[in-house]
C-alpha cells in the first residue's frame, strides 16, 4: 500500500493527488468512483448482495457513484442492467463519459485522424487488426477482416459492429481507442512498448477477467480514468479533491493516485495495491460494501 502521506506523488503518473496531511483518515467525500470488473462485480459479472445494499445506502445518503471502466458503454450497461443498477460512467479508460443509457456524452477525448491512422499502420505492420472503438451511441466498433481479439468477444459484439473499412474509419470517424482482448501477456507488453515508442499515445493494460489473458487498449495522451472523473466533476459541480476511488488493475493506477482516498480489492494487481491507501476484501465477498463504514454511514446489515 502507498504511504499515508501524499507528499510524494508517483513520478510515473500524471494524476494530481489531493493534498492531505493523513490519507488514512477519510475526507468528506463528494463522489465515489468505482472500477467494474473484479471490483464492483465479480468475475461472473454478479454484484454481491452486501455491495447492492451499500449502493442503496450511498444513494439514500445522496453520495453519487461513478463507474470508471475499460469497457465500452454498451457492454458496461448490459452488466449493470442485469444486476439492477444504473450508474453514470467513464468508459474506454476515460476516453468518453455518459450517463446511463444516454446517447450524448458529457466528456469525450478522441484521437486526431493523423494519430489514429499512425496507430493503425503500426499495428497492421505487426500483423494485428485491432478493435477500433468509435464515438457512436449504437454502432461503436469497427473490425478488420481478421480481428486480433478473443473470438467470443467478437461474437458478442453483434449489432454493435459497423460495416466500415478500418482505414476509412480512422480517417472519417471519431476514434476513441484501439483494443485487443484476451491476448497473451508477453505479446501485450511488447506491443504496448512498441506502439507507445512510435506514436504519441498511451497504453492501458488490465487483466481480462472475462476471456483470460490481458486487455490492451491504446488511448490519446492525457486520457485516463482520472481525466474522465475530472470531466464528470466539472459537469456535476463536484469537488474533484473529495473523491474516493476503488479499483483492481493497472489501468486504475492514475485513478487511485488522483483520488483523496484510494482503495483496492485484495486480489488486485501489484501496481493497484501499491497505489491504494486501504485494501478491501474481493468483489466475490462483497468487499466493496466496506466503503459505507469508511464514510461513516450506517446501512442495512452490511
Amino acid at each position: 500500500m502507498r504511504p499515508a502521506s501524499a507528499s510524494e506523488p508517483a513520478a510515473t503518473s500524471s494524476a494530481a493527488p489531493c493534498a492531505m496531511a493523513d490519507r488514512t483518515v477519510p475526507p468528506g467525500i463528494d463522489l465515489v468512483v468505482t472500477d467494474l470488473d473484479g471490483t464492483l462485480w465479480d468475475s461472473t459479472g454478479l454484484i454481491h448482495p452486501r455491495t447492492h445494499r451499500a449502493l442503496r445506502t450511498l444513494a439514500d445518503a445522496s453520495v453519487p457513484v461513478l463507474a470508471a471502466t475499460g469497457r465500452r458503454a454498451w457492454s458496461a450497461w448490459a452488466v449493470m442492467e442485469s444486476n439492477g443498477v444504473a450508474l453514470p460512467g467513464v468508459f474506454l479508460d476515460g476516453a468518453i463519459g455518459r450517463e446511463f443509457g444516454a446517447s450524448t456524452a458529457f466528456h469525450r477525448h478522441a484521437f486526431s485522424p493523423a494519430v489514429a491512422a499512425e496507430v493503425l499502420e503500426i499495428l497492421e505492420d505487426q500483423g494485428i487488426s485491432p478493435c477500433i472503438n468509435v464515438d457512436d451511441p449504437y454502432r461503436d466498433v469497427v473490425l478488420g477482416e481478421h480481428p486480433f481479439t478473443h473470438p467470443e468477444y467478437i461474437r458478442r459484439l453483434g449489432p454493435s459492429v459497423r460495416e466500415e473499412d478500418p482505414w476509412t474509419a480512422v480517417r472519417t470517424l471519431s476514434v476513441l481507442a484501439f483494443t485487443l482482448l484476451g491476448a497473451e501477456p508477453s505479446m501485450v507488453r511488447d506491443l504496448a512498448a512498441l506502439v507507445t515508442a512510435r506514436a504519441p499515445v498511451a497504453a492501458a493494460v488490465s487483466t481480462d477477467r472475462t476471456y483470460g489473458g490481458l486487455h490492451l487498449s491504446f488511448r490519446s495522451l492525457g486520457v485516463s480514468k482520472w481525466s474522465g472523473v475530472l470531466a464528470f466533476c466539472a459537469a456535476q459541480d463536484l469537488d474533484a479533491g473529495r473523491v474516493l476511488a476503488i479499483g483492481d488493475a493497472d489501468n486504475d493506477v492514475e485513478l487511485l493516485e488522483g483520488a483523496c482516498l484510494a482503495l483496492a480489492v485484495a486480489d488486485a494487481t501489484t501496481a493497484a495495491l501499491a497505489s491504494a491507501d486501504r485494501v478491501l476484501p474481493p468483489a466475490r465477498e462483497g468487499g466493496w460494501a466496506e466503503i459505507v463504514g469508511l464514510l461513516g454511514l450506517s446501512g442495512e446489515s452490511l
